[in-house]
């Protein structure tokens, strides 16, 4: 169940495919509750009943490298990606947006859920893709069903981003890893 905020969902632009990378593990940054819309968000969940178990927000930013294959220095967009992952019934969701405070030309969404086993979280359960052109939001929301209600797993979601602003590209990878009882995994 895929959703655009504000319009309608198609662009040119797609998302980078979400990177595998097992080294993930590190706690990922808080949720940003200042950047736009993330707020009203996590209040409409729990509204209609879901329980946060965790979530990041990060920064877009420019990224690039000079001729000389040096890391140039990467510019804030202005822009946010927070990714929010919760329990709804029998469903592990993961809940992702992209917002802005002025608009963008185009943006896109990769998303992964993976488990942890045997070492790695590259046991994939369910991924979604999103685009838009125009806006100042995207938003991306899926679910996997959990396989019994009685097994614990350890979830990791992972969304790669890019947007265009101002003729520019910006880039955001977040993720967050959750310890969920009554979720099994087939």
């Amino acid at each position: 169940m895929g959703l655009a905020i504000g319009g309608p969902a198609h662009a040119t632009e797609v998302a980078p495919t979400p990177v595998d990378d097992s080294s993930l593990t590190d706690p990922a940054p808080p949720i940003d509750t200042s950047l736009p819309g993330v707020a009203e968000r996590i209040a409409e969940i729990e509204a209609n009943g879901g329980e946060i178990l965790g979530g990041s927000s990060v920064q877009y930013v420019e990224e690039g490298t000079s001729d000389d294959g040096v890391v140039a220095r990467a510019f804030p967009s202005g822009c946010g990606l927070t990714v929010l992952i919760y329990k709804q019934t029998t469903q592990i969701v993961s809940d992702n947006l992209t917002s802005c405070l002025a608009p963008f030309v185009s943006a896109a969404m990769s998303s992964t859920i993976g488990f942890l086993a045997w070492g790695h979280y590259n046991n994939f359960v369910a991924s979604r893709s999103a685009q838009r052109t125009g806006g100042s939001s995207l938003a991306l929301e899926y679910a996997y069903n959990c396989y019994d209600n009685v097994d614990r797993t350890i979830f990791r979601t992972v969304t790669n981003g890019t947007l265009v602003r101002g003729g520019t590209t910006y880039t955001a990878a977040a993720y967050d890893i959750v310890d969920t009882p009554n979720c099994g995994t087939s």
